[in-house]
């Protein structure tokens, strides 16, 4: 077996890990012939619908990891092997119905002879929602089918009949290798037997179910790990239909093998790394800096070490910049990735930041890890690309203006070709031209789609009336709104019902749409004609690229998906013979909202909005003034203590915004922010924080603030908090 290789991302103490990891982890302590429950991590807590103080006094075999004590006596006496053992279950939650779950158990050994057994929980929901689907329309199973990141393979007598987009995605195979591969042919070598040995066991106990955690090639020649799930039925002439749900389980893999890795390790790993590493703690001080953070900053370890980011000799704007979000981090608990731009090695770099929070085990963040990559080379190669991209995308706009110009010329002289197949053959290259070669002008609106769509069907009925076409129209009874571009939809439209309305034998044809669970509507387009060749549904969408049709330019296809691709959406065809045709693509619901703050916005609303200031300190307050009369101006005033703020807020119950300095001379901002809450609980508080600590953002927030602004401020930030807090 290839080694797993292990990604620094990945590299973070096993105790942290296991706090934060979203699968839910149970670890027993072997008690003589009985085993109790050790420790469980947060996910494990959320799943049985306890709490952390109470987990231990539930049982094994009560909450559904073991169906009995002669079963758990079993998995203690037996040996299992460094890959575990898996088997299915059903996980009793406190207060809720039981859930389908498959447990991958492994047994450890620790040094002072002690044994322990981890359990790894996870839903095996998946097949059920796969197979109920199924008995109902084709249509639903096929948007589903896509939309998953599951593999779906379906077998008719050992012959593969289907397979969705995940399972070309995770094998590399497209549908057709897969079609001419058997099952177990994408087993690794060296797991075949072991695979054999657990199917042949399997189907002592039940020959109808299978699942297991597999490695396989895929056509890259990379390993990966999966966990199939196989289901065997038969139909009433006696036909063997089989499915096969596969899921990408080799990040779980990875990550299952950090939980083993050291601190240690982490410290080779990181040290041995061309990235600038850094552990930033809740104090606001470097806890931990590697080597390439030295080369390229030139600052020795010693003087990170035990320092804020702003006693560092970094440009001020850079480094109240990342000082921010290692805040945003600690306070929210949540990823952040980012680019910045720092003076490194005598020249500004840009350099791409993934800020991870590690968790303590009270749940809270207890310090962040940062790895920065320096990203320069990379951003000026997009440069150069983005200048070609331009050069061409001129030159596809001068050649689609000049045959759309040739095509006025020759209509001029001759009449006759006005309606003619060359005219419009023509008018098409030069639309594909100009799609191809750029993005179309967006102008989205809200549309109501069951209307828009009615609209449509309506508007097209003369044209399949005239072909002699039964042209149908499947909406569902609920209203759908999105916001996209009414014009580029309506060319995907024709597109796809003009490419229907001229297939061969058509004499049906079905527009619809319906929505997903991921937010997401999808619209369909189907005929009755003699279809698609399986070999070839894979090239339809290609330019110039046509089966079928005689003097049709193949372009139609091609421009509707640029247009799809361009709405961020998605297209695909399912096609069987003398079955017809249909075609799906998806758009986002809502996903070309407006910016919350256009960079056009007018800061004039906010000249009657009335903003206090607390603030003793004259340059500080001499700062903001001067960044919010640009903005309108709001009507501003200012406290220079607490209690003259207090008195102001209650003589001007009006406010609009509270800017609270933490510092004040007769009582902290704290204790002023918590009696204002005490008869005004409506007035946004945002507080004005020093860097140094980030405990104050948190008494802040525990006070009745609603947000934080720290400084030095920056415009940026300011005009964010007065967009969010005054519209």
């Amino acid at each position: 077996m290839v080694d797993i290789k292990f990604d620094i991302n990945d590299a973070i103490d096993c105790n942290n890990w296991f706090a934060r990891s979203p699968q839910p982890i149970f670890v027993l302590k072997v008690d003589g012939s009985s085993l109790r429950l050790h420790r469980i991590n947060r996910s494990a807590c959320e799943l049985l619908k306890c709490t952390e103080d109470n987990y231990q006094s539930l049982s094994p075999v009560g909450i559904g990891l073991f169906k009995s004590e002669t079963e758990i006596l079993q998995y203690i006496d037996s040996e299992i092997g460094p890959e575990g053992v898996t088997y299915a279950t059903q996980i009793v939650p406190l207060i809720e119905p039981a859930i389908s779950s498959e447990i991958t158990l492994f047994k450890m050994h620790a040094p002072d002879g002690q044994t322990y057994l981890t359990a790894f929980q996870q839903n095996s929901g998946n097949l059920t929602k796969i197979l109920s689907a199924l008995r109902h329309s084709e249509f639903r199973f096929l948007m589903m089918a896509e939309n998953i990141t599951d593999g779906i393979m379906i077998y008719e007598n050992g012959k593969l009949m289907f397979a969705n987009s995940a399972s070309t995605k995770i094998t590399g195979f497209t549908k057709e290798q897969l079609k001419s591969a058997s099952p177990l042919s994408l087993i690794c070598d060296y797991e075949r037997e072991r695979m054999g040995k657990l199917m042949a066991e399997q189907k002592k106990v039940n020959p109808n179910f299978f699942s297991a955690e597999v490695w396989i090639l895929n056509r890259a020649g990379q390993e990966k790990c999966i966990k199939c799930v196989f289901s065997m039925t038969k139909t009433q002439n006696g036909e063997t239909i089989s499915y096969n749900v596969i899921t990408d389980i080799t990040a779980q893999k990875i990550t299952e093998k950090a939980l083993l890795k050291s601190q240690e390790e982490f410290r080779m790993l990181a040290d041995n790394s061309p990235d600038i590493i850094s552990r930033y703690n809740r104090n606001l001080t470097y806890a931990y800096v590697n080597r390439a953070a030295e080369e390229i900053t030139k600052v020795p370890a010693a003087k990170y070490i035990g320092h804020n980011i702003m006693d560092m000799d970094f440009d001020p704007n850079t480094a109240s910049f990342l000082e921010e979000m290692y805040l945003e981090v600690f306070r929210t608990g949540r990823k952040l990735k980012f680019e910045f731009k720092m003076n490194a090695e005598g020249q500004q770099r840009v350099f791409q930041a993934s800020m991870v929070p590690e968790m303590s085990k009270d749940g809270t963040v207890s310090t962040v890890l940062n790895v920065s990559r320096d990203i320069t080379q990379i951003k000026n190669y997009e440069n150069e690309l983005n200048n070609e991209k331009q050069r061409i995308i001129e030159n596809n706009n001068n050649i689609a203006s000049n045959i759309k110009l040739l095509s006025v010329k020759l209509i001029e002289s001759h009449a006759e070709l006005k309606d003619s197949e060359f005219i419009v053959a023509l008018n098409s290259i030069a639309e594909w031209t100009g799609i191809s070669g750029r993005l179309l002008k967006l102008e989205p609106s809200t549309i109501d789609v069951c209307a828009f769509i009615t609209e449509y069907h309506t508007r097209r009925q003369n044209d399949a009336i005239a072909r002699n076409i039964n042209f149908n129209l499947e909406i569902p009874q609920t209203s759908v709104k999105i916001y996209t571009d009414p014009r580029i939809l309506t060319k995907i439209l024709d597109n796809l019902v003009n490419n229907a309305f001229e297939a061969n034998d058509v004499t049906s044809v079905y527009l619809g749409f319906g929505t997903t669970d991921n937010e997401e509507i999808v619209f369909f387009v189907k005929d009755s004609g003699k279809g698609v060749p399986t070999d070839i549904q894979e090239k339809i969408f290609e330019p110039f690229y046509t089966v079928g049709k005689e003097k049709h330019t193949g372009l139609g296809l091609s421009i509707a998906r640029r247009c799809v691709e361009q709405l961020k959406g998605r297209i695909w065809c399912y096609s069987a013979a003398d079955e017809g045709t249909q075609f799906f693509f998806t758009l986002p619901i809502g996903v070309l909202q407006p910016n919350v703050r256009p960079s056009n916005v007018d800061t004039k609303k906010w000249a009657t909005k009335k903003i206090h200031v607390v603030e003793d300190n004259d340059a500080n307050y001499m700062l903001i003034e001067a960044m919010l009369k640009m903005q309108g101006p709001p009507i501003m005033s200012r406290s220079i203590d607490g209690a003259q703020a207090l008195d102001f807020i209650r003589n001007n119950p009006d406010t609009d915004l509270i800017l609270m300095d933490i510092q004040l001379p007769d009582m902290n901002g704290y204790e002023v922010t918590r009696q204002i809450r005490s008869f005004n609980t409506d007035v946004p508080i945002i507080a004005q924080t020093a860097y140094a600590m980030y405990a104050d953002v948190v008494k802040a927030l525990e006070a009745g603030c609603n947000d934080f602004i720290a400084k030095p401020i920056k415009l940026k930030k300011m005009l964010s908090l007065l967009e969010k807090y005054l519209g």
